[in-house]
């Protein structure tokens, strides 16, 4: 596990890993308006090399009647979210759904060199947003 970087009380954007490593947090948010099903063709956080993404929190929003969601490691890999699921059919609001970590736990990994995947079960509007450290 890592740890948050808490020095004086005030945390100042690192993150630690088990072995004291300093590792940058970083934030993205990616939006898909005509999300398609299944794997999105644009990741939510791009594979590097030998690297696992760990995400430390995530926002998904999905289109009244749009897709329910989940993240996937690799394009056609585990499932490594739970299923975010969609309002009922003919409902007046979208789903919002929001879930952080404390530290040093996380929410989910992919396995090295794997890229972050949105995962749509049908058409309509998706947006996600993560917070994310490269292990």
């Amino acid at each position: 596990m890592g740890s948050l970087d808490i020095i004086g009380a005030v945390a100042d954007g690192w993150y630690f890993d088990q072995n004291g490593n300093k590792l940058v947090v970083n934030v993205v948010a990616v939006n898909y308006p005509s999300a398609t099903v299944g794997d999105q063709a644009a990741p939510v956080v791009a594979s590097v090399a030998g690297k696992k993404i760990r995400v430390l929190a995530m926002a998904l929003s999905s289109s009244i009647n749009g897709p329910s969601c989940f993240l996937r490691s690799g394009a056609a890999g585990t499932q490594i979210s739970e299923t975010i699921l969609r309002n009922i059919s003919g409902a007046f609001s979208a789903v919002n759904y929001i879930r952080t970590a404390y530290y040093p736990i996380f929410l989910y990994e992919t396995n090295a060199g794997q890229a972050l995947i949105l995962n749509c079960s049908n058409t309509g509007v998706a947006s996600v947003q993560v917070v994310y450290v490269l292990i």
